[in-house]
């Protein structure tokens, strides 16, 4: 009899998104071992110059090696992103599920209200009040995408609870005489989490375009700490001279996003039962 071929337990998408993601982060994670280059340093004498041996991507307007910052920097955009995501999940879950728990209540309509306004309010706008009553700084801008970036977990959350009441396990841990909490915590975290988590890995990469982007507009990271963003706003006036010199976070952000995204996509066709995140 002919040997049946294994099936994968993942879609190849995320294979080569972790496998993405993971050279990014050894590249990343390693930057002093992979540039001799401190990124802070600035040797005006060699200021602007071109890809060369010495400096694989060139120098800056300052005579910073642009490789390094980029690798360095890349420390400052994927940790703060990948804090901000867990505040805004650890948020999003638990207003869902209580939501969830207790729709057509007044904690209910509440909530949804509040989520309401948020969508209703522009992010931008929100980012800027916060910078001017509190100045600009990287904080600061953390806790203005995270007061908005919860808002879509606690909607899927919800929409995974109101389903999840509808089946047996539910009506049965009610007629047992289970209380609220257990039930939040037994039947319906457990089943809110795939789809949760799933929508969190293609949110990371909206997070770190949000990141960049405010930080391209000096919100975020202020100089010379290395940032994606801050680096992009820091090379655009001379890009006609030395374009170079945005390759490097531009190539790093692209591939970032395209690494989470696959494995999103791997996630979402392998874990997700309701197939709620394909709406």
């Amino acid at each position: 009899m002919p040997k049946r071929k294994r099936k994968f337990k993942f879609p190849i998408s995320f294979v080569a998104g972790c496998v993405l993601l993971g050279l990014i982060g050894i590249l990343v994670i390693g930057a002093p071992l992979f540039t001799p280059y401190d990124p802070l340093e600035q040797h005006v004498l060699e200021r602007l110059e071109k890809p060369a041996m010495a400096h694989p991507l060139g120098t800056d307007r300052f005579g910073r090696d642009v490789l390094s910052r980029t690798l360095h920097g890349g420390q400052t955009t994927l940790v703060s992103t990948i804090l901000a995501l867990g505040a805004a999940l650890l948020i999003g879950l638990l207003v869902g599920l209580v939501a969830g728990m207790f729709h057509g209540t007044i904690i209910d309509i509440l909530l949804m209200r509040l989520i309401d306004v948020l969508l209703a309010f522009p992010f931008m706008v929100l980012v800027m009040v916060i910078a001017a009553l509190f100045g600009t700084s990287y904080i600061h801008l953390l806790i203005a995408v995270v007061s908005v970036w919860w808002v879509s977990f606690a909607r899927l959350t919800r929409s995974v609870v109101l389903y999840a009441k509808s089946e047996t396990a539910f009506a049965a841990a009610q007629v047992l005489g289970a209380k609220n909490e257990v039930i939040i915590l037994r039947e319906l975290f457990p089943k809110a989490l795939s789809p949760v988590l799933i929508l969190a890995t293609f949110e990371l990469g909206s997070l770190i375009l949000a990141i960049s982007a405010l930080s391209f507009l000096g919100l975020g990271a202020q100089p010379p700490t290395p940032e994606w963003g801050s680096m992009l706003a820091d090379g655009r006036d001379h890009f006609l001279q030395a374009p170079y010199i945005l390759l490097g976070p531009t190539l790093f952000i692209i591939l970032t996003v395209l690494a989470f995204n696959l494995i999103g996509e791997g996630l979402r066709d392998r874990l997700d039962p309701y197939e709620i995140t394909r709406l």
